[in-house]
């Protein structure tokens, strides 16, 4: 009788346990070292964000012009916008006149802006600030934004702290988080463009609080 050779190939069920517990180990070590490196994004992305908001604010000093960093939160940007020389700041109906007006026109950059009165120029990217639209750092997020003009915090679309040649700017909480749900607060103060950094999220009324 001819024997039936026995296939070996395979694992047998102590090997499967072995490598799910070596698996299991490897991502014990690693996720501290991968959480540092969220942490390291939130804090870089805070870092630049304070870099931009000072930037916007000697700017507006040396211009006299109102300028603005945008945030916008659909899509995780950020970038500073150079307006007019009035110290009112924008409604919603004046913006709303402001963005049809700019698509009725097809004229080249700044060529709009001749034909306006001072104090009523639209807003343009101020490119010796930021040369482009910012994008946060890879796996960094706004959770939302608190100004002086929303009574909620804004978690969706587009957000503004402006700032003024008096040398006052409106006092901004911008709140990031990272994938591993870390959070920061990035505030803006009202005067000198100062800003400061919170490893937490803060709200309005512990700003007022302090």
């Amino acid at each position: 009788m001819n024997q039936v050779d026995r296939n070996t190939d395979g694992f047998t069920l102590i090997e499967l346990l072995v490598v799910v517990a070596l698996v299991g180990l490897i991502f014990l070590f690693a996720l501290p070292k991968i959480t540092s490196i969220t942490r390291m994004s939130l804090d870089s992305g805070s870092r630049e964000m304070a870099s931009v908001v000072r930037e916007a604010y000697n700017a507006t000093m040396v211009t006299g012009r109102v300028h603005r960093v945008v945030w916008d939160l659909e899509n995780d940007k950020y970038w500073v916008e150079s307006g007019g020389t009035s110290l009112l700041l924008e409604t919603e109906e004046s913006l709303d006149k402001a963005e049809r007006r700019k698509r009725r026109t097809i004229q080249k950059e700044g060529e709009e802006e001749e034909n306006l009165p001072p104090g009523q120029l639209p807003f343009t990217l101020a490119r010796l600030v930021t040369r482009s639209k910012q994008s946060l750092p890879r796996g960094v997020e706004y959770e939302d934004i608190i100004t002086e003009k929303a009574e909620d915090p804004i978690s969706a679309g587009i957000a503004y702290t402006h700032f003024f040649p008096h040398g006052i700017a409106e006092q901004t909480l911008i709140h990031l988080k990272d994938n591993s749900d870390h959070k920061q607060t990035l505030m803006i103060w009202p005067v000198l463009g100062r800003t400061r950094v919170e490893k937490r999220y803060l709200t309005l009324k512990e700003v007022y609080a302090e």
